[in-house]
């Protein structure tokens, strides 16, 4: 049935339409009415009307007729903002959250909220169990204990029970206190979920619940016949875990399934970060401060069960959006925030603040059904929807170039290490003498990588096909400019890349012109010369020296003559002009011919 239109008597038919608005506007600041108890709110709505309607002017003897007819349009639009509040858990994955898990850019931050959905403690619970050790060892009466529970704070509560437990020399049993014997069943699902997802996970959580692949149920099964035995049990798979400063390098973020344990893990307690000089030494790192730099500049990262007020990490957020320092209000990344209907107004505020502020978008999921679980109902939705990646071959050479340029040495050898195929890119990039020690620690240079010359075979009959080693050609960059040990060390490696071509007979022109391009470059002082007989043709019968292999050798002879004759001769030092004399006689013996 339609309301009655009661009509009015005003000089300004607009009037009405200011008072329905108004008033449709007023109820928003309180969307959290309880309708259902429609007797407790009813008079507030109602005096709020006439206070409104005098406001206006209006003629007293109609208020009545008029509040009758304009309340249930202030009812209509409070339920419309109750309404939507109430389907928030339905809330849709942000298109630059499903854009940055297709690009391998997307880090789950992991918090407290999730673990304790497993049956993982709270942080109070953790400190009061933590206490109640100390009680069982002896070490604290029960006044003690109950006195330094009284204290409040968590963390301050940790501090002094973890101190007293270094002190004594006590094993805290934090196996038994974070993990329940059965996990609950929503906590697993949730985790099983996340662990299909396999973004990179960072977590400020110490216990193992990431650090296992899906729980799959362990069965055994039933033997067939008497004595015989049962198929062994799949036990959960490990992932890659880290968990030390010294493991906080940037390639971790491409690492797909990897998890960071940012505040240590359970199985390593001097990893634990807990008290208060914990945090302060930590967070003071480099090490660490470069790794979270890192991530909040060039990640996506979605925030999963921390509540707003537990974003220890929230200052290197807003140093790492550099958007936040202009004009241009960028979101970058996304918190998963639970909250009631009844909290709608702060809501609000707090998603102004923190994507103003900070750059961090609130997603907010509606709790008033199922409380906290509601968080496992948002990832199945979310699912089909998270196309989680590898990142590309482009994103990963683009990582390494923001690598070399820092210059991140631990991150990029990491990275080529675990991408073998990114290594050619890599080494090509590198311009100076700087990544050398690294380079060679890390075995780019070592013999068994120099590459022989492939034999292919097709319809226009045999070709081969020589290869570039590119190490060498980084040597070749930095030989003009490296002198002392440096120098020394890197005609070693020309002297035992020519040794080992020698005994597996490579025969790969493009090493022996690398070589002689390296040593033409090379300080006098370190060549010898056996150094310079590498090349002599007259060792054929012995050996196989870079101007007698069976390729094209013109470009060996030029490197070896425009390059290094030049400098013997222009030399003072009488053992420099021998060694030009030994190189002339290299270049000019004639070669006998292998035709017939």
């Amino acid at each position: 049935m339609k309301t009655p239109i009661v009509r009015l008597h005003m000089t300004n038919p607009m009037t009405l339409k200011k008072i329905a608005v108004e008033l449709t506007q007023n109820p928003r600041r309180f969307a959290a009415v309880a309708w259902t108890k429609r007797e407790t709110v009813w008079a507030r709505l109602h005096g709020m009307a006439k206070t409104l309607l005098r406001s206006y002017k209006h003629l007293p003897d109609r208020q009545g007729e008029t509040t009758e007819t304009v309340l249930p349009q202030g009812e209509s639009a409070v339920r419309k903002v109750d309404d939507s509040m109430s389907t928030t858990h339905k809330c849709r994955p942000d298109p630059r959250i499903k854009d940055a898990a297709k690009r391998g850019e997307l880090v789950v931050f992991v918090g407290a909220g999730v673990s304790r959905l497993c049956g993982t403690p709270d942080w109070r619970g953790f400190a009061n169990q933590v206490v109640g050790e100390l009680e069982k060892f002896g070490e604290l009466s029960f006044l003690e204990s109950e006195q330094l529970r009284g204290l409040g704070d968590p963390r301050r509560i940790l501090s002094i029970a973890l101190a007293r437990a270094k002190e004594k020399k006590l094993d805290i049993d934090f196996n038994r206190i974070l993990h329940p014997s059965t996990p609950e069943a929503i906590g697993r699902e949730l985790y099983e979920l996340l662990a299909e997802l396999r973004p990179v996970f960072v977590t400020t959580n110490y216990d193992k619940w990431l650090d296992d692949e899906p729980l799959e149920e362990l069965a055994v099964k039933a033997p067939k016949a008497k004595g015989s035995e049962s198929e062994p049990v799949k036990l959960p798979e490990k992932r890659k875990k880290y968990y030390l400063p010294k493991h906080l390098s940037a390639d971790r973020l491409v690492e797909r399934g990897a998890v960071i344990h940012l505040h240590g893990t359970y199985t390593e307690p001097d990893s634990m970060v807990v008290s208060l000089r914990d945090y302060i030494g930590h967070y003071a790192d480099k090490r660490v401060q470069d790794f979270l730099s890192e991530m909040f500049r060039n990640y996506t990262v979605l925030f999963v069960g921390y509540g707003l007020a537990e974003l220890d990490i929230l200052e290197y957020i807003v140093r790492s959006n550099e958007t936040l320092r202009s004009n241009v209000q960028e979101v970058r990344h996304y918190i998963l925030y639970a909250c009631r209907s009844t909290d709608s107004v702060q809501t609000r505020f707090n998603e102004s603040f923190f994507q103003e502020q900070c750059g961090v978008k609130v997603i907010p999921y509606c709790i008033d059904e199922k409380g906290y679980p509601e968080l496992l109902e948002v990832f199945k939705s979310w699912k089909p929807e998270l196309d989680v990646r590898d990142p590309t071959t482009l994103d990963q050479q683009i990582r390494l170039d923001g690598y070399v340029a820092k210059p991140d040495q631990q991150s990029a050898l990491n990275l080529v290490q675990k991408k073998p195929e990114l290594a050619a890119y890599f080494v090509n990039s590198l311009k100076d003498a700087t990544w050398f020690e690294a380079l060679d620690t890390a075995g780019f240079f070592r013999v068994e990588h120099s590459p022989a010359v492939k034999t292919i075979e097709n319809e226009q009959g045999t070709m081969y096909q020589a290869e570039r080693w590119p190490a060498l050609c980084y040597l070749e960059r930095i030989a003009p400019s490296i002198e002392d040990n440096l120098a020394t060390r890197v005609a070693d490696i020309v002297r035992a890349i020519d040794s080992d071509a020698q005994k597996r007979e490579l025969n790969n022109w493009r090493t022996w012109r690398s070589l002689a391009t390296i040593m033409s470059q090379l300080p006098l002082e370190v060549l010898t010369e056996e150094d310079i007989k590498m090349a002599k043709p007259w060792l054929c019968k012995i050996a196989k020296p870079w101007l007698c292999t069976r390729f094209e050798t013109t470009l060996i002879g030029q490197e070896l003559g425009k390059k290094l004759l030049p400098r013997l001769l222009d030399s003072v030092e009488s053992a420099h002009w021998q060694k030009a004399m030994l190189l002339v006689d290299v270049l000019t013996t004639l070669r006998a011919s292998e035709e017939k």
